[in-house]
């Protein structure tokens, strides 16, 4: 009762916003510039703008009529849509929690109050505290929001090439210097020197370099609070405050920034749309002007779980992982690169040896290895010679299988390295892979059972290669009981 009574108090002092004037007017503090952390902010402006972009209606339709329906996913991870809707969703939310993290902590050094608890009104939002559609602050033309962030992006990325050629140039002028050179070298690289600080000082202005932490968090905060709604005005409601539904009631994703969506109740200018509506709206703002109220709103604490599942470690995503998963047994890159070595050797098995055999059983779990020694025994216990029809049908299966079970594969190993790129600031060509299509939430013991007959298949090609390689050796000397007798010895061998 005591937060709804203050929830109630905010939203009437906030239809009165515009009305009220500050209490005294202080001097403004000096506002601090983005500096060093530009190549940082670039990286989350950039993976904000295809967080944007992954939420389009050409994607979402892509998303249900293509990765939805694609074999790897409906075989290995799961043929429900309500299913993969929820991994698709919280894949979308922990990236955009992400982002919000990063945004909360440049918040911290920003002059504005509202900036500072950043965390507190997104938290807010996503608990369902905060209506997003009842909020001024949000972005309404996210298209040129996306091409003004590109901008920066862009700049920021020349900036940072161009600040490691100024470095190069500076040793090298010490270099001269120190070493003697003749002094018109010594001038010219100054000169150039001279240049490139030019250079480098115009493109600090062009870039995030120089813009305020007020200003770029301000654009990221608006532009954050507008892809919630999105994501939650496209997956709907259901799940996405945790509600343990399984099922989403998709709406129609008609684009929700359209104006007759939302009420702007703080005014019409987004800049003190968003000063003045984030104080108002957040569960740790506070009245300055009645010391009751502040007391009153002191007093509210949302549940320890509420506050704590948007900008923990955990990531909701990876919950979805079972025991019974690839992701949950942490095996999924392991298995990756174990279907892309398999991939690799079908390519050329004539010139796979022994030592190439013994590295790929090496990297295989003794799960898989168990699996594979009693597949092998029981397979090639009648087999005497290997002939050419079979061989074709085995690389025939193994293709049909690789057909699907390799994307996932790639897909793996592409998603887990742009994660990496993203931990160091790279600013990378992000594509728009899902963790879903991967093998991260394959179902373990159906992809051993695949990744099993693609071992057994290879190994049958590779010894069919070696037997004809080893009848044309034995055929050209004549001595086809050796012939025979090295076969015999190299089945038996294996089968050890």
């Amino acid at each position: 009762m005591v937060a709804e009574a203050w929830l109630v108090k905010m939203s009437t002092n906030l239809k009165h916003a515009l009305l009220l004037e500050p209490s005294s007017k202080k001097a403004p503090l000096p506002k601090q510039t983005i500096g060093i952390l530009s190549f940082e902010v670039a990286n989350i402006m950039s993976k904000t703008v295809h967080l944007h972009r992954s939420l389009s209606d050409s994607e979402l339709s892509k998303l249900k009529s293509d990765v939805f329906l694609s074999q790897g996913v409906t075989k290995l991870v799961s043929s429900d849509s309500n299913h993969l809707l929820d991994l698709a969703v919280s894949e979308k939310l922990d990236d955009l929690s992400r982002v919000a993290s990063v945004v909360s902590r440049l918040g911290k050094k920003c002059n504005e109050p509202a900036l500072q608890g950043f965390e507190h009104v997104y938290e807010d939002i996503v608990n369902g505290v905060i209506d997003f559609r009842k909020l001024g602050f949000l972005v309404k033309d996210m298209e040129s929001m996306v091409k003004k962030m590109e901008r920066f992006v862009n700049a920021t990325c020349t900036l940072y090439c161009e600040m490691e050629v100024m470095t190069e140039l500076e040793q090298a002028v010490v270099k001269l210097q120190r070493s003697g050179h003749h002094q018109g070298s010594v001038k010219a690289f100054e000169q150039k020197l001279m240049w490139q600080r030019q250079d480098v000082k115009s493109l600090r202005e062009a870039s995030l370099w120089n813009q305020t932490y007020d200003k770029v968090v301000e654009m990221l905060a608006r532009t954050v609070c507008t892809i919630y709604g999105r994501i939650e005005t496209v997956f709907g409601g259901l799940g996405l405050r945790g509600k343990k539904n399984s099922t989403f009631k998709r709406r129609e994703a008609e684009g929700f920034t359209r104006e007759a969506d939302f009420s702007f109740p703080c005014g019409t200018n987004p800049g003190r749309m968003f000063m003045e509506c984030l104080p108002m709206n957040s569960s740790v703002s506070r009245s300055h002007d009645d010391e009751e109220d502040s007391e009153e709103a002191r007093s509210i604490t949302f549940p320890r779980a509420m506050r704590s599942s948007k900008f923990g470690s955990k990531s909701r995503l990876t919950q979805h992982a079972s025991p019974s998963t690839i992701g949950g047994s942490a095996l999924s890159l392991h298995y990756a690169n174990v279907v892309i070595v398999v991939e690799k050797l079908l390519k050329y098995p004539h010139l796979i040896g022994e030592e190439a055999r013994d590295d790929l059983y090496q990297m295989l779990p003794t799960s898989l290895k168990t699996s594979l020694k009693a597949n092998l025994r029981s397979y090639l216990k009648n087999v005497s010679i290997y002939d050419a029809p079979l061989a074709h049908d085995w690389k025939e299966a193994i293709d049909g299988t690789l057909s699907w079970l390799a994307p996932l594969a790639h897909n793996m190993i592409r998603w887990q390295s742009e994660r990496n790129f993203e931990q160091h600031n790279q600013i990378v060509k992000k594509t728009n892979v899902l963790l879903l299509q991967t093998l991260y939430f394959a179902d373990r013991e159906k992809t051993e059972a695949a990744i099993c007959k693609l071992l057994v298949g290879l190994n049958y090609i590779c010894h069919y290669e070696q037997q004809q390689n080893a009848l044309l050796d034995c055929a050209s000397s004549f001595d086809y009981e050796d012939c025979f007798e090295w076969q015999s010895q190299c089945q038996a061998a294996y089968l050890d």
